[in-house]
Order: C-alpha cells, then sequence, then structure tokens
C-alpha cells in the first residue's frame, strides 16, 4: 500500500503536528492529505513547498511533552528547519519565504 501525503508529511519529523496545521499547509499547497504519494508528487513544487511550510511551522513550534515522551528544539536545529524550508522555497521559486528579500534602490533626492 502505497504512503499517503498525510503519512509524509508527518515522517518529516517525530514532533506532533496537529492534524488541523497539516490540513491548512496542504488545503493553502493545493494537495490532498489523502492522495497517495508518487515520485513525481514527492518532486513537485506543491508537495515541497508544503513541507517548506511544515519545516518553517516547526521551527516556531513549542517544546511540549505528550504522553510521557518529551519533544525539544533546539536553537540550532530550528534554525536549521528554517534555513531547509528557505532553500526550498528558493529552489521551488516561491516568494513565502519566512524572511522578506530586501529591495534595494534609489528612494528620493535625499540619501
Amino acid at each position: 500500500m502505497a504512503e499517503t501525503v498525510l503519512e509524509s508529511l508527518k515522517g518529516v519529523n517525530a514532533y506532533p503536528v496537529p492534524l488541523r496545521t497539516l490540513s491548512e499547509i496542504a488545503k493553502r499547497r493545493g494537495i490532498s492529505l489523502t492522495d497517495e504519494t508518487t515520485q513525481e508528487s514527492l518532486k513537485g513544487k506543491a508537495y515541497n513547498l508544503a513541507v517548506a511550510d511544515l519545516l518553517l511551522w516547526l521551527s516556531l513550534a513549542p517544546n511540549i511533552t505528550q504522553g510521557g515522551q518529551s519533544f525539544s528544539f533546539t536553537d540550532e536545529q530550528r534554525t536549521q528547519f528554517r534555513n531547509r524550508a528557505n532553500a526550498l522555497y528558493d529552489e521551488f521559486a516561491a516568494d513565502e519565504a519566512g524572511t522578506p528579500k530586501p529591495t534595494y534602490g534609489y528612494k528620493g533626492s535625499r540619501l
């Protein structure tokens, strides 16, 4: 049996991401959590941008304890999540990276 988009996204990290969060990410990217993953879909823009959204969400996720198991990230891990997310945004040409891109140019007669 093939893996679904939901299972694939959950496999990005062991952190217990709420289903609602995954649903919102999938909806924003125009993919269905119940679709089966294929080689093509895993390399596609929509799926990879969904992974980037998830990584960005994980970089801000709170440290929690659930069912006797703790889930926490170091500052370095959070930075790695953001860097991986931004790399995916760049690779798939999305302007939705976590930080706005600076704009340079002349802005008037006074500097």
